[in-house]
């Protein structure tokens, strides 16, 4: 699977947006006050391109969900699942073959059709090892892609005749192609409404690299333009060839990037912006700050872990790993992080299968006996135990020092920190070169117990850098994926949950929710099911 809000290696509020309603922007210089405009400024670093298939942060995929349309998506009211794109997506007996029918007379916003071709085309790409795509991984259960990417020893290269197309996808007709997977996964049309999965133009497909700034949508919207410079506010304004559902109120949307989440909030108290995320560090005083006009998310956008790296044989005993979760008191820490619940289990509340407490003993506040069961399964061993964190956030050095005297006092350990930025953090564990625990958080990609589990516990997963491999949890993942009964499937997936908590790969902590400001002007999306969305505010003046 694939990782598209990861909030990696770290511990960092989630995304932050800023947006204004107003027709005197002044990231904006159209002056008709008819013309609905909203400035989103994003709390990270700007992109610098803007292709779906090859990115899978929060940052990129909320551009892209201007920018291009999913062919399905979940209901914000319903939680059911509604076609976009698609016509239909039909699965046979088993669920190893889908027919996927797109609507007719579709277009890019460039005018070209949109057709079955396209998608067949633009996974088969993203698929091809050589490019290294990010999103690469969401396609791993059609078959040929383990014959694509085969599994190598450390260190040798991949063969220069590997196959360029995944087998189990074919072209029906202009518009409606099929997935073959190589096995049973009932959840394969919930997934569909990932990003990750969308189309890239036939001219974009023949040079990539050359359209990473002025990309081809099919969406809601288009760059003004037609070309973005990195640098400068992303202008978008309503697409012509967009003829699909769900159309938010704005005329235009401008995206801002500003990485202090703290300087978006100020902005927002000065009157320059209306709609901002409140970071970690204003928990205390938002609501003496905007009395009224704050709104919290109905469920968690992230839960996040402590993560010890497996490879390290100072972490490879599960004991070593439960004496390290006894050790943490996850009441303490989510009152320091503010909006946020102690976690002690893998699926995230809300979601259907979402059980409490499936952590079991491992993972209450008990430091006498957390000490105990660190000394007889042998300590550590290779010096004192490191905590990594990342520099690019405000409050990650803070939350990991308050994890590190909890070890220090209730282990009896010495405890050093390791800053870096996310990227070096997240490349360092790819390559199996972080030599302590760091903190990381996963939101699912649809609301669904698999991807909760799937992404994190499965053998090859992509939010797996630790090499975790339980070849029972598989089989038992498989087996819910194979499941065509909702409620029994949730029951198998639930099996794999307690399973893999005896081994406690990754050690939950807490779930986080964001809070957002807005003006008076606006009143953004709040669904249980997708979030909060500035996209898909409502203009209220």
């Amino acid at each position: 699977m694939h990782k598209s809000r990861l909030a990696a290696a770290s511990i960092i509020a989630a995304t932050a947006l800023v947006a204004s309603a107003c027709g005197s922007s002044t990231s904006g210089s159209n002056s008709d006050a008819s013309v609905k405009k909203l400035t989103i400024a994003d709390a990270a670093e700007a992109p610098t391109y803007i292709n779906p298939l090859n990115d899978n942060g929060a940052t990129g995929l909320g551009v892209a969900q201007a920018l291009f349309a999913p062919l399905v998506r979940t209901n914000p009211a319903t939680g059911k699942v509604q076609n976009v794109i698609a016509q239909s997506v039909t699965p046979n007996s088993d669920s190893t073959v889908w027919t996927i029918k797109i609507k007719p007379g579709l277009q890019f916003d460039d005018g070209e059709p949109l057709t079955a071709q396209d998608y067949v085309a633009s996974w088969n790409m993203t698929s091809q090892e050589a490019r290294g795509w990010t999103n690469s991984g969401f396609f791993a259960k059609i078959k040929g892609w383990d014959k694509m990417n085969p599994l190598l020893p450390e260190g040798k290269k991949a063969p220069s005749n590997l196959p360029k197309k995944l087998s189990g996808l074919k072209v029906i007709d202009k518009t409606t192609f099929q997935a073959t997977l190589s096995v049973p996964f009932s959840q394969f049309g919930l997934t569909l409404q990932y990003l990750g999965a969308a189309p890239m133009s036939a001219k974009e497909r023949k040079d990539p690299d050359a359209y990473k700034l002025k990309p081809i949508g099919m969406g809601l919207y288009k760059v003004k333009g037609g070309v973005w410079k990195v640098g400068t506010d992303l202008d978008l304004v309503k697409s012509p060839t967009y003829k699909g559902p769900f159309a938010p109120q704005a005329d235009e949307v401008v995206f801002k990037f500003i990485p202090n989440a703290e300087t978006a909030y100020n902005d927002f108290l000065a009157g320059d912006v209306d709609f901002t995320g409140v970071p970690s560090t204003k928990m205390g005083s938002y609501q003496q700050d905007a009395p009224g006009q704050y709104v919290t998310s109905q469920t968690g956008d992230f839960l996040w872990y402590l993560i010890p790296p497996l490879w390290d044989k100072d972490y490879q005993s599960a004991d070593v790993r439960k004496a390290l979760s006894m050790a943490i008191n996850r009441t303490t820490l989510s009152k320091l992080v503010g909006t946020a619940t102690p976690a002690t289990e893998y699926v995230q509340r809300g979601v259907d299968g979402f059980r409490e407490g499936t952590c079991g003993t491992a993972c209450n506040y008990d430091p006498a006996g957390a000490k105990s069961l660190l000394q007889q399964a042998g300590g550590f061993k290779g010096g004192p135990l490191k905590i990594y964190y990342s520099t690019d956030s405000a409050t990650s050095q803070t939350y990991a020092q308050a994890i590190g005297n909890m070890f220090r006092q209730n282990l009896d350990i010495k405890v050093t920190y390791v800053g870096k930025t996310s990227s070096e953090i997240n490349d360092l564990a790819s390559d199996h070169k972080v030599d302590g625990v760091r903190i990381g958080g996963w939101g699912f990609d649809y609301p669904s117990i698999e991807d909760d589990l799937t992404p994190i516990l499965a053998c090859q997963a992509d939010y797996n850098p630790e090499g975790y491999c339980n070849k029972k949890v598989d089989a038992l993942l498989a087996e819910g994926n194979s499941q065509s009964d909702s409620q029994k499937a949730i029951g198998i997936y639930q099996q794999a949950e307690d399973l893999a908590m005896k081994d406690l790969p990754n050690i939950p902590l807490y779930e986080t929710k964001s809070i957002y400001l807005y003006s008076k002007r606006i009143k953004p999306l709040n669904s249980k099911y997708t979030g909060i969305s500035a996209l898909y505010s409502t203009f209220t003046s």
